[in-house]
């Protein structure tokens, strides 16, 4: 909310002087001229004094039910619980406002540079106590009570960064998304919390410089490199990131996420690629001398990402038009299980695992020798969002995601492969309202080895949510 009750202020003490006599007269229109002036001045002087800030956020209320006791609010990139245990067998539902978020924005200029400072957070922070399915796999065993998991969440920070833009170039320092898939422009519109399964998505530190070449109108380039906070616990290298886009500003289409109000997205393909070094030395952590496993390794993991935005009937500014726009996003790479909200694929039982040595996320052993080797991630997903004209306000969105690792299930994990499917219809009440109803099934693949079984097995948890927003 910026400083528009200065104005108003003016608008009345202007109003206010041309009912007084004085101004009956026309010799005492230099004296108002003068007196708007000076007002005038007091505005500008004040708005000089330091940067307009804003208020933003929304109330976000979810109501959840599941076919199993899996997951919280939040799916990732988790694995469904199987049948035979409490939570595999059991469903519930939950009543939620821990999505709800509030953000604020400070903007200034300085010295030809366009400024902006952002913080923003919600209540779904980081809690050890968690109300969820617990190893045991009993939903009630967790210490901390599900009345106040929910009645009294954590408070946790999302973002927080400065930025200068200036003549195409971009200078962001802070938490903020990964340069790696361009999130957040191509993550699926679930209504359900973000992400589900098979999303690129992760918010971390960075340092990043970008530079955009071209004409906002029509066609531009995007070229960017990021250093964050590395993969590994207490790492001494940070990840490097490269980023490639090109956009199409002529053809546009409405998108949105869930939370977000809906935009007009430019035609976009981006290519992006992750590079992170894993250090370890077994005996450092734990595994006795001469035991056969090789000390201090070092090895870089890499992945690669391609994003499209496509749409497919595309929308003018002002237009009442219904619009179409289909995006998708592959990847495919070693040792990037984070950026996947953590991945799923991190709970490895390699040998170094079974020895008692704790592995970074992205790392397992092999049954051989010791050495370390990385998760090896390939990612798929697709979506079609249908946009009704705007004076209707109904949004209708499919997709798929699907995230697989060829090299896990013969060192000791127990599933390899997660799916989503879902499909939503929301829509705008009013222009901070909207509520949104969606179904979405989540399939994880079990090993053979897992529970006894000498099969493959699949657990599906079917979900239904209903969710309001008030955006402010």
């Amino acid at each position: 909310m910026k400083r528009s009750w200065l104005l108003s202020l003016l608008v009345a003490m202007t109003l206010a002087f041309l009912n007084m006599p004085a101004f009956a007269q026309s010799d005492s229109m230099e004296d108002l001229n003068s007196a708007v002036g000076a007002l005038t001045s007091k505005v500008n002087a004040l708005e000089k004094k330091g940067p307009s800030v804003e208020v933003h956020g929304f109330v976000q209320s979810d109501i959840i039910n599941d076919s199993t006791q899996s997951f919280n609010e939040t799916v990732g990139d988790g694995a469904v619980k199987q049948n035979g245990s409490y939570v595999g067998d059991n469903g519930w539902t939950q009543f939620s406002l821990r999505n709800s978020r509030i953000s604020l924005l400070a903007k200034d200029s300085v010295g030809g540079w366009d400024t902006k400072g952002y913080i923003e957070a919600d209540f779904l922070g980081y809690d050890q106590e968690g109300y969820g399915a617990s190893a045991g796999g009993n939903l009630l065993a967790t210490q901390n009570s599900e009345y106040k998991f929910y009645t009294q969440p954590t408070f946790r920070l999302r973002h927080a960064f400065v930025e200068a833009d200036s003549d195409g170039w971009q200078i962001l320092a802070g938490q903020w998304w990964s340069l790696f898939g361009w999130n957040m422009d191509y993550v699926l519109a679930t209504v359900a919390e973000a992400p589900v399964m098979a999303t690129l998505y992760e918010r971390t530190p960075q340092l990043r410089i970008m530079k955009t070449i071209g004409d906002d109108k029509s066609m531009q380039l995007q070229i960017a490199t990021d250093i964050e906070k590395a993969d590994e616990a207490a790492g001494q290298v940070p990840n490097i990131n490269f980023g490639l886009r090109f956009l199409m500003n002529d053809i546009k289409g409405r998108f949105c996420s869930s939370t977000g109000a809906a935009k007009l997205m430019p035609l976009s393909i981006g290519l992006s690629e992750r590079n992170g070094l894993y250090s370890y030395d077994t005996q450092a952590q734990g595994v006795p001398a001469g035991a056969g496993y090789n000390n201090n390794q070092s090895q870089w993991g890499s992945a690669v990402a391609a994003d499209v935005l496509l749409p497919v009937l595309p929308a003018a500014e002002g237009k009442d038009d219904p619009s179409i726009v289909i995006t998708g996003e592959w990847t495919m790479g070693a040792g990037d299980t984070l950026q996947f909200n953590g991945g799923g694929f991190t709970g490895m039982t390699g040998s170094l695992s079974s020895a008692g040595a704790p592995l970074d996320g992205g790392i397992i052993g092999t049954a051989g020798d010791g050495t370390i080797t990385l998760v090896q991630i390939q990612s798929l997903n697709a979506q079609m969002q249908i946009f009704l004209p705007p004076s209707i306000g109904t949004i209708v969105t499919f997709g798929y995601g699907e995230i697989f690792s060829p090299n896990d299930i013969g060192l000791g994990a127990t599933w390899n492969d997660d799916k989503v499917m879902f499909a939503n219809v929301m829509q705008d009440l009013t222009k901070e309202i909207r509520v949104g109803l969606e179904y979405a099934s989540f399939d994880t693949h079990y090993s053979p080895s897992f529970g006894g079984v000498n099969k493959f097995t699949d657990a599906i948890d079917n979900r239904v949510q209903l969710s309001t927003w008030y955006r402010f």
